[in-house]
């Protein structure tokens, strides 16, 4: 947490000096007022002296508006040195999760890494927020409350040796209570999180197994469990707040009964009295502001650890510092050497040995039963994981030696589940090329045969799309994707079954208007249909993770069993259908 404060902190370094400066002063009138008030007992009301009773009161009113008005202006100050910390580490954060590949955020959790951009952010907004507005107040209130206590009221100050001791005990027992509870408390809340973005973007899946109740439960039980660790977590706070009651009033009792004692036998006064029983109030209630803080820093602390795990995690895939360029254009190609590649623990290779090339204006189509690694192979070019052994190169140089920039400058991908942003078409369009033109837009747009629904819209391309593009079919959030695609106009095009959710008619006339389009790129596709991809230059066939095959379709027909199963298998389904 200390490490969040000092990085973080450093542009708001003039707003926590005057936020000390004005702790001080608003601790030190708290401290003075006790101290005027002794006088106006002891040599004004007992007295009878109305002049000197006046005197000081008015003294304590000027001391007390100007206490109020510094204590405004702090609580003003403070907060927007908060807000801004919160502000820095939340872009921070963000920025940092933006350079980490799949298999980082795969690591970590999506769910989590909400959670730790959102709740533990906001608890370090809590915890600054206190120490600026409270904690740095408590302590100068506590010791320097002990210390006018001595030197104004000495007499009575072995009841603060006998009761503070206590008091200690106490403030430790509870924080080391805390501090497992509120590091349960965030690990129940990553789960809630998850299981509510698993509910929502699985709702359809839910609703069609009639699984409702069952999710219900499922999300109950975690619900609970967060509720009953959450409750625990406040109800140490709440139990704090009487115990530091009953100590104040065991306080009070020592101070009638042996105050009046003293008062007797005339070693002390009843300003004397008064005053070391505002003091001891003071103490107390600066003692009980650091016992909530012992418990809430726990938790910033716990926050702080998290948010420090995601910022110091080194991305696994990195821009080299001497990057390459490359050329593109007429040199576009692609090129696979040996190249194997198997996740982080994992007992063998999802690919193994894969070699292959393709130059300017060729097609790669790779298809294979699930898990044979066609989508990792993809990932691979684009560097969301880096190969394990051997290489990828595009346009003749090893992307390895790119900068990420550079490289994805290049690359041109319609994932496997096609996602739009919420904004408008047009914005969509515009995505990987800001300053395309509204010309340029509209012929990706006809290529990719989404012009029939575009221009059905009201607003044509200033249609709104919903978050995840959720306002359109699956189809047309496939060819929309395209479309960006197409717009960027790139040397290497992937496709990871993006025609899947395109009718048979509309996926042949896309392909033929796709073909002219690409003729200067290398385009690479995976697909599940024979139909998407037998017009291909160069067919892989994979099989768990192994190239078994590579050619034409009619070359594939012949030569290779993996194809002909999948090739006949689609026939049979189509004679069936048809029949």
């Amino acid at each position: 947490m200390l490490k969040l404060f000092a990085k973080y902190l450093k542009p708001y370094t003039g707003g926590v000096l005057a936020v000390v400066l004005m702790t001080i002063l608003t601790s030190t009138s708290s401290l003075v007022l006790p101290m005027l008030s002794k006088p106006i007992i002891d040599q004004g009301a007992i007295a009878g002296n109305q002049a000197v009773a006046v005197r000081y009161m008015a003294i304590m009113l000027a001391v007390a508006v100007v206490s109020v008005l510094v204590a405004v202006l702090c609580a003003h100050i403070s907060s927007g040195v908060s807000m801004g910390f919160s502000r820095d580490v939340r872009k921070a954060l963000f920025s940092h999760v933006c350079t980490l590949s799949q298999g980082d955020i795969e690591s970590i959790g999506t769910s989590s890494l909400i959670s730790r951009q959102t709740n533990d952010i906001m608890q370090l907004q809590t915890v600054l927020i206190q120490i600026l507005q409270s904690f740095l107040t408590a302590p100068l209130l506590f010791f320097g409350g002990i210390i006018v206590a001595l030197l104004t009221v000495p007499r009575l100050c072995w009841m603060l040796a006998v009761i503070l001791p206590v008091a200690v005990v106490i403030m430790v027992v509870f924080m080391l209570r805390s501090m497992n509870i509120f590091k349960t408390m965030q690990t129940k809340l990553d789960t809630v999180n998850r299981l509510v973005r698993e509910a929502l973007n699985g709702m359809r899946v839910i609703r069609a197994f009639n699984r409702e109740e069952f999710e219900e439960r499922h999300f109950d039980g975690a619900n609970r469990d967060l509720k009953f660790w959450s409750q625990k977590g406040q109800l140490v706070i709440f139990i704090l707040m009487p115990v530091t009651t009953a100590l104040v009033n065991a306080v009070n009792l020592l101070l009638i009964w042996f105050g009046a004692h003293y008062m007797d036998a005339g070693s002390v006064s009843y300003g004397d009295v008064q005053a070391f029983a505002q003091y001891v109030s003071m103490i107390l209630t600066a003692f009980t502001i650091c016992s909530v803080m012992m418990i809430i820093l726990p938790r910033g602390q716990i926050s702080a650890r998290r948010i420090n795990e995601v910022l110091e995690k080194e991305p696994s895939v990195t821009s080299p510092q001497a990057a390459e360029r490359v050329s593109g254009g007429e040199e576009a190609s692609l090129a696979f050497s040996h190249v194997s590649f198997s996740f982080p623990g994992a007992e063998k290779p999802v690919l193994s040995d894969i070699s292959f090339s393709a130059k300017k204006g060729e097609t790669i189509a790779i298809i294979g039963g699930t898990g044979s690694g066609k989508s990792t192979l993809l990932n691979l070019i684009s560097r969301h994981y880096d190969v394990t052994e051997g290489s990828v190169c595009v346009d003749g140089v090893d992307i390895r030696n790119l900068s990420l920039e550079d490289l994805n400058a290049h690359l041109a991908i319609v994932p496997q589940k096609a996602f739009l942003f919420s904004g408008t078409i047009l914005d969509n369009m515009r995505f990987g090329k800001t300053d395309a033109t509204l010309d340029e837009v509209m012929h990706a747009i006809d290529v990719s045969q989404s012009r029939e629904f575009v221009d059905g819209k009201k607003d044509g391309v200033n249609t709104a799309v919903s978050q995840g593009g959720t306002n359109f079919s699956g189809g047309q959030r496939q060819r929309l994707a395209i479309a960006r695609a197409l717009v960027k106009k790139a040397d290497v095009y992937l496709f990871d079954d993006s025609f899947s959710a395109l009718d048979f008619k509309t996926d042949a006339a896309l392909r033929k208007m796709l073909k002219p389009e690409v003729r200067n790129a290398v385009t690479v596709i995976v697909a599940q249909r024979v139909s998407t991809i037998q017009d291909a230059d160069k067919i892989l066939v994979l099989d768990a993770g192994k190239l078994v095959g590579s050619g034409t379709h009619e070359e594939l027909l012949q030569t290779c069993a993996v194809y002909r199963e999948i090739a006949q298998s689609q026939t049979a389904d189509k004679e069936e259908k048809s029949a």
